[in-house]
């Protein structure tokens, strides 16, 4: 089914006759459309693209299933939404809470009086939970692609050169070796840098007998990957390569636990009460995962109090950590595909810390 259609039985559902699509995501996912400059409106009869002459010759090589049309000033582009709102004589609209500006709204709402507009989360990231055949080989690529950046990247990681270095040594390789661009800021946090969870690469230098903490992704035609290897640079006390251990095994508990139909807060629980057997847990201070795809953070959320569940074709990340701060950092993550039976995990297995 197209996913402009799956948009159209949840409007049906939730009763809403049109919907304006702002997030540059959600626009790109329904209409294909990779440009900044653009609005969707669809109802259960019409499918409209809107956007200015910067983008109109972009917009007729990449949208396909809407009818196009050019907006020449702010007031054109408010005219034109009137005028398809009023054509479809729908009466209740929907807009993106998340991520339509206030003023937005309110001109909109001054625009259509007579139409109820309501404010809507996740009309179009429920679609993109599960995704296809087609979507999980770009993200295995994604990962792929990173992976190899990162052997490549390897070598280079020696006592003396900053964290910032290595991050961009490995954003380097990545765009190299096929990429569209990194996911995210890479993190790159060694020793008691290590024990901020989200430790962006800094100056400091990394020195023999530390902890490495690098988390980094790749993004493979508009789909993204998220890895977290860490490793050791020189000797490494028993203390480190023991809680590297555990956090290894805690991140197998949990991934022998996804499937569809399970809870979506099973994995943490089990990866959570394994860190507690080894009194560990209280330094795990983040959820366990979160869905992936063309956003480096989508629907599902996974921790220990989330509601839901599991469904065939989702994405996602498993990914326990353990911080000490003043001290060190482990985190290990690799990315998920949740299938009917199991679920098919992409990236190296890290069993064993590399030590450099």
């Amino acid at each position: 089914m197209e996913r402009i259609d799956q948009l159209r039985e949840v409007l049906t559902r939730k009763k809403i006759g049109g919907v304006f699509i702002s997030n540059p995501t959600n626009r790109n996912y329904l209409s294909g459309f990779t440009g900044s400059t653009a609005v969707l409106f669809v109802t259960q009869k019409s499918a409209i693209f809107l956007t200015d002459a910067r983008y109109l010759e972009q917009a007729k090589r990449e949208v396909r299933g809407f009818e196009l049309r050019e907006v020449k000033t702010a007031a054109d582009y408010y005219k034109i939404i009137s005028n398809a709102v009023r054509q479809s004589e729908v009466k209740v609209v929907g807009v993106e809470a998340k991520t339509m500006l206030l003023s937005q709204y309110e001109s909109i709402k001054k625009h259509l009086p007579a139409v109820k507009i309501v404010r809507e989360k996740g009309l179009v990231e429920e679609l993109r939970e599960i995704k296809t055949e087609e979507e999980c080989g770009r993200i295995r690529t994604a990962v792929k692609v990173a992976e190899r950046a990162f052997d490549k990247t390897l070598p280079g990681i020696k006592p003396g050169i900053s964290e910032m270095e290595v991050a961009a040594l490995l954003e380097y390789n990545m765009r190299v070796l096929g990429a569209e661009g990194n996911a995210f800021p890479t993190i790159v946090a060694s020793g008691k840098r290590g024990s901020m969870p989200h430790g962006v690469a800094s100056e400091k230098k990394l020195q023999k007998g530390e902890l490495i903490v690098i988390d980094f992704g790749a993004i493979y035609k508009g789909y993204c990957s998220d890895l977290t290897r860490t490793i050791g640079l020189g000797i490494i006390s028993r203390l480190n390569r023991d809680c590297y251990r555990v956090v290894y095994e805690a991140q197998q508990k949990a991934i022998s636990s996804i499937k569809s139909g399970v809870s979506l807060s099973v994995p943490d629980k089990k990866a959570r009460n394994y860190l507690k057997k080894n009194k560990m847990d209280k330094f795990f201070s983040h959820g366990l995962g979160h869905g992936i795809g063309m956003d480096i953070h989508e629907n599902p959320s996974i921790g220990n109090k989330t509601k839901g569940y599991f469904k065939t074709g989702m994405v996602i990340t498993v990914e326990p950590g353990v911080y000490y701060t003043g001290n060190f950092g482990i985190r290990i993550e690799n990315d998920v595909i949740v299938k009917k039976n199991g679920c098919e995990i992409l990236g190296a297995d890290q069993r064993k810390l590399l030590v450099l």
